[in-house]
């Protein structure tokens, strides 16, 4: 991490030597070197500082979107268990109406065949009257 007060006093470093250069030419020497690094450092600083706002910026857009991201995820889930349920149910219903379709039919079924019988019946009675008759 670096140290806030660093820029600060780089600055003052910097602002101090830049008034000093504007009365005079440029220093050579020791006070040029420690002029040109007051001014880097001044200038690192200023970009650094610039980075962690694009970081913090970076951070909360993927927090917010992960988050949205999981609401959806989490909406879209609820929407197929709710439909799951519900396609369940009406498939419950198609069933309970089937099987009782199926019984009446069944009962239809065993009625026909009794009726049939009856008739096959009379028509063996009706053969031997014909018969008797002859």
């Amino acid at each position: 991490p670096v140290d806030p007060t660093l820029g600060t006093v780089a600055r003052r470093v910097a602002d101090m030597q830049d008034s000093m250069m504007s009365n005079s030419r440029k220093p050579t020497g020791m006070k040029g070197k420690v002029h040109d690094l007051a001014t880097t450092l001044q200038t690192q600083n200023e970009e650094l500082g610039i980075e962690k706002g694009h970081m913090h910026t970076i951070k909360t857009e993927n927090a917010s979107s992960t988050t949205g991201m999981q609401g959806q995820l989490n909406d879209i889930s609820r929407y197929f268990a709710d439909d799951i349920t519900r396609m369940q149910e009406e498939f419950r219903v198609q069933q309970r109406l089937q099987e009782a379709e199926n019984v009446r039919l069944q009962q239809q079924v065993t009625q026909l065949k009794g009726e049939k019988t009856s008739i096959h019946q009379q028509v063996i009675a009706l053969q031997r009257r014909i018969e008797e008759i002859e």
